[in-house]
């Protein structure tokens, strides 16, 4: 039914931020799990976008930044599908 499925897609939007989280981890702050932001490393309060990515390009690492690059995308791509229901 159409309450059902609505009620089914609300569980699944509130639980897809989950989906972006790291199991391993920030590279030198494992305990910040977010991929998809963070507080930056070099602001202080301020947060950065996709952190691991711009701290890699920021500290020259340019294989640090594809693997990085890499963990986001399969993030991103399993938050799709949860959405999905997948």
């Amino acid at each position: 039914s159409s309450s059902s499925s609505s009620s089914s897609l609300n569980d699944r939007l509130a639980f897809t931020e989950r989906r972006f989280l790291s199991r391993e981890g920030l590279p030198g702050r494992q305990w910040f799990k977010h991929v998809l932001q963070a507080p930056g490393l070099y602001k202080g309060y301020g947060s950065d976008v996709f952190p691991a990515v711009m701290e890699a390009i920021r500290d020259h690492k340019p294989f640090l930044a594809q693997r990085q690059i890499q963990t986001a995308a399969e993030r991103v791509t399993d938050a799709a599908a949860f959405l999905l229901g997948q």
